[in-house]
């Protein structure tokens, strides 16, 4: 049988089957919900799934009022294309009545499968820590799932850090360098890792804050608006040194973050993965960890752990529910 596990975010679609074939599609549910039933059949008609998982965390977009009418309304186009197992909150494959019948249990669920699958793989007394576009999961993991259930709880906890490697403002991150910066969307993180070769422009996935180029001296050009400045007016130099203060600064809260959470638990390991893992590393080599790369232990599949992640259990379980 084929089993495809469908990760449904705010910024991207992200699918993997059981034997670790992926894809990545950047969609901004905010700007193309309408087209989210087309996109899904789409994947269907290319994976030919017999069984499908599903996870969200799109529901959090204002292309809905509510959180509960984001999962309602994405629930009901998978069940009519794939009639899936959607993963709750307790790491449980529940039904599409399920869902119905207690949609918070079913919020910004990604991360549980990432977390279940490694608990069930072996990986015990760790953080799991996954950095992507826009956010970062630092999931608490001893002999069972130790994180809070809801986003809002795991950003109180330090267990959901919201800034990634591509969508998030500059100034979010670095609100000063020589003079306090604009919290104008001018520059995102994408910019600064191009700029200083970190990323490269197949890297940055998402659009750009001005609709324009990819490149390095457009990267720069957005970055020094952040200044109101031209990119003549401060230089190259400039802009190059903004950029590792920017890498910096959000290590440091990577770091910080990491720290709180090895002594709140007694962890001494990361397990980590994302497009982010180089900033992962860093972190937790500062904060005096050892860390180990989901990517070198189970290949490139780590960037979409959580599709590939609950393609595993359903593939486990099938037959359970």
């Amino acid at each position: 049988m084929r089993f495809l596990g469908i990760d449904i975010g705010g910024a991207n679609l992200k699918v993997a089957t059981a034997n670790g074939k992926f894809r990545i599609t950047y969609f901004p549910i905010w700007k193309r919900f309408g087209e989210l039933e087309r996109e899904l059949r789409k994947i269907g008609e290319e994976f030919e799934p017999d069984r499908v998982g599903v996870v969200m965390t799109a529901e959090l977009s204002d292309a809905f009022s509510t959180k509960i009418e984001g999962v309602f309304k994405i629930a009901e186009i998978a069940q009519r294309i794939f009639k899936p197992a959607f993963l709750d909150l307790n790491g449980e494959l529940r039904s599409y009545e399920d869902v119905l019948k207690d949609p918070r249990m079913f919020m910004a669920s990604n991360w549980v499968a990432s977390a279940k699958f490694l608990l069930k793989d072996g990986w015990r007394n760790v953080i799991f820590a996954d950095m992507g576009s826009t956010t970062t999961d630092l999931i608490p993991i001893t002999d069972k799932i130790e994180a809070g259930k809801t986003d809002y709880e795991r950003l109180r906890r330090g267990e959901l850090l919201y800034f990634g490697v591509l969508r998030t403002p500059i100034f979010y991150i670095l609100p000063k360098f020589d003079v306090p910066l604009a919290s104008e969307f001018f520059a995102i993180a994408g910019d600064a890792f191009v700029v200083i070769g970190d990323l490269n422009e197949e890297d940055y996935t998402c659009e750009t804050p001005d609709g324009r180029g990819k490149d390095v001296g457009s990267c720069m050009r957005r970055l020094a608006r952040c200044v109101c400045a031209d990119l003549e007016e401060v230089g190259e130099d400039y802009i190059r040194a903004m950029a590792e203060a920017f890498k910096n600064a959000i290590i440091e809260k990577l770091e910080s973050g990491i720290k709180r959470i090895s002594e709140k638990f007694g962890l001494d390991m990361v397990l980590g993965c994302g497009i982010g893992e180089f900033l992962l590393r860093v972190a937790t080599e500062r904060a005096g960890l050892e860390y180990v790369s989901v990517e070198e232990e189970y290949g490139e599949v780590s960037n979409v752990l959580p599709a590939y992640a609950v393609a595993k259990l359903v593939e486990r379980e099938e037959g359970t529910f």
